[in-house]
């Protein structure tokens, strides 16, 4: 198995719990796709941007989320 370190960026949320319905892309700020992928977790979301096809890890409880490493990163390119 090979290891890839990858920077991720925080990015704090400007906004209470129970206004997180327009959380925005960093790279384009467009509106992001939340899919809640467990629903034991509903503070925990993957958000999609469809412009730029940014992946986002998102964590509503604590107020923050990290963009995700892109097919280049993990290439290494």
């Amino acid at each position: 198995m090979d290891s890839v370190f990858v920077a991720m960026d925080l990015v704090r949320l400007p906004f209470q719990v129970e206004e997180s319905s327009d959380i925005r892309c960093e790279k384009c700020f467009e509106a992001l796709e939340r899919h809640q992928l467990d629903i034991a977790l509903p503070g925990r979301m993957l958000g999609t941007c469809e412009s730029c096809k940014a992946w986002y890890l998102i964590d509503l409880e604590g107020g923050v989320m990290v963009l995700l490493p892109d097919e280049s990163d993990l290439r290494g390119i």
